[in-house]
């Protein structure tokens, strides 16, 4: 019985050793590792700033120690070159216009009846008032030395005018105390007496839409060819505007007081479907003298009309006309202007 006994415990203290030796190599075996993700990387910060050395101040040194300093005058600035401006670049944008010039003549118009000229041309004695201008250089003693006929109402009197011209003699122009060679400016005032045109020729022919578009003759009104007087001065001598007085004539025979011979005008002319002429453009004369006189004649004139489909119509036409003209011409008055009349 007891030894039995003493066999289970016997057993029993085995089974218990060995079961000790299990759970010791149980606790021995390491763990099967587990991959993990890398740790992130921590971000870098940049370097401290170096510190900026203090600036150091120099000791201070007595006043009397240290010379005082010439004052030292800033470099000139250099000089700067403007840039030159661009150029301008053409390109065909619409900024004027462009036109086409007719292929007909504006002024034409196609009629089966043209306008005629009436029977008789009437003309009436008349007086009219013209200015002629005239440079001269005169000399210090008073003589002139050129002269020069700027505008000329009538040029069929030109050759007696500058024979008189020649024969004046001036006050010469003072500058202060002394007198000085200049070029005077003068206007000579006339008054021309017309006398009634003898044998006139007229002829009148109708302006077609092919007739070709003249040039008119350039003869405007003394106001206005003055501001054409832009040029330079004439050389020689003192300007006339910087004179104190300008030379004034003292001597003047005229000569150029008449005239008897052949004129001619031409003038493109609307007449009106009732006959009459408001519109006149003057293409051509002997004397300009004659513009205005001859535009007021053929104002007095009653031409027939021309007609279309049977109807008076307005139509311009080329009106030539030429005879005997005699003129009667005085010098009222000289003036001496205080500017240059040389031309532009």
């Amino acid at each position: 019985m007891s030894r039995r006994i003493f066999s289970l415990l016997t057993l029993a203290a085995v089974l218990t050793f060995t079961a000790g030796i299990g759970g010791a190599q149980e606790r021995d075996v390491p763990p099967t590792p587990v991959p993990t993700p890398p740790p992130e990387a921590a971000p870098v910060s940049p370097p401290p700033p170096e510190p900026t050395p203090a600036p150091t101040t120099p000791p201070a040194v007595p006043t009397s120690a240290v010379p005082p300093a010439a004052a030292i005058p800033p470099p000139p600035a250099p000089a700067v070159t403007p840039a030159p401006p661009p150029a301008t670049r053409i390109t065909d944008s619409a900024v004027v216009a462009i036109l086409q010039a007719p292929a007909e003549n504006p002024f034409g118009i196609t009629a089966e009846v043209p306008a005629a000229i009436p029977p008789k041309l009437s003309f009436t004695q008349s007086v009219v008032p013209a200015a002629q201008y005239v440079s001269a250089r005169v000399d210090a003693a008073g003589k002139p030395m050129g002269l020069k006929q700027e505008r000329d109402p009538i040029p069929s009197l030109a050759g007696e005018a500058q024979k008189s011209l020649a024969r004046w003699t001036f006050e010469p122009a003072r500058r202060g105390s002394e007198n000085v060679e200049t070029w005077a400016a003068l206007r000579l005032d006339l008054q021309v007496e017309i006398d009634a045109p003898r044998s006139v020729q007229a002829n009148l022919v109708a302006v077609t839409p092919s007739t070709a578009i003249p040039r008119p003759l350039a003869w405007p009104s003394d106001e206005v060819w003055l501001e054409t007087r832009k040029g330079a001065v004439p050389a020689g001598g003192v300007a006339i505007d910087v004179v104190d007085s300008p030379p004034l004539p003292k001597k003047t025979p005229w000569t150029a007081d008449s005239y008897k011979g052949p004129f001619s005008a031409k003038f493109w002319v609307e007449v009106r479907s009732n006959g009459s002429v408001e519109k006149a453009i003057p293409l051509e004369a002997t004397d300009p003298i004659l513009l205005g006189y001859l535009r007021h004649a053929m104002s007095t004139w009653t031409f027939r009309p021309a007609q279309a489909r049977g109807t008076p119509v307005d139509s311009w036409n080329e009106l030539s006309l030429s005879g005997q003209v005699t003129y009667k011409v005085e010098l009222k008055q000289i003036a001496s202007l205080r500017r240059s009349l040389a031309g532009s």
